[in-house]
């Protein structure tokens, strides 16, 4: 797994270490037995892409939903490791949502992707509201720190999140 920041590029990614290489690895396998297993979650999950009133917010809310779960049974997962999983997930449901018929191929393209990532992040952020997991002093520190991040960086064409294959 690489873990890639915003603005970098391949030539310029870090490398995961093996204790988060095992820890994205064991999350993988949860989030592909959550939606393949046995048992209704993954038939739920479907239920929620196809049932959603579009459907980068029903990739996003099953993602969000996907790593909820997830952190249930891989505790201390490091945000990278959460942000390679949603990629994991977010092709995945893609994919299952192209086979199902509720997405063209040809509509997958960046902005679909970013709408995806945005649903899910907020998704996400509700969804630990909801359960009282949300700090608001640490998400706004998060915040300011990105903006310091961006602000410092020099200015960028825009580089996908997923790459586009």
């Amino acid at each position: 797994m690489a873990i890639m920041a915003p603005g970098e590029t391949p030539e310029t990614e870090q490398q995961a270490s093996p204790e988060e290489e095992a820890m994205f690895q064991q999350a993988v396998e949860v989030a592909m037995q959550i939606l393949h297993g046995e048992g209704d979650q993954g038939d739920k999950l479907a239920q929620m892409v196809l049932d959603a009133p579009d459907v980068a917010q029903g990739i996003g809310k099953a993602t969000a939903t996907v790593i909820l779960a997830v952190e249930q049974v891989v505790p201390n997962m490091t945000d990278d490791v959460k942000m390679a999983l949603a990629q994991e997930l977010v092709a995945e449901l893609s994919d299952l949502a192209i086979q199902a018929g509720a997405l063209a191929e040809n509509e997958m393209n960046e902005s679909l992707l970013e709408k995806i990532v945005s649903h899910a992040y907020s998704e996400y952020l509700t969804l630990k509201e909801a359960t009282g997991e949300l700090d608001p002093a640490k998400l706004q520190q998060d915040v300011e720190a990105t903006r310091a991040d961006m602000q410092q960086q020099p200015e960028r064409a825009p580089q996908g999140l997923f790459p586009m294959e």
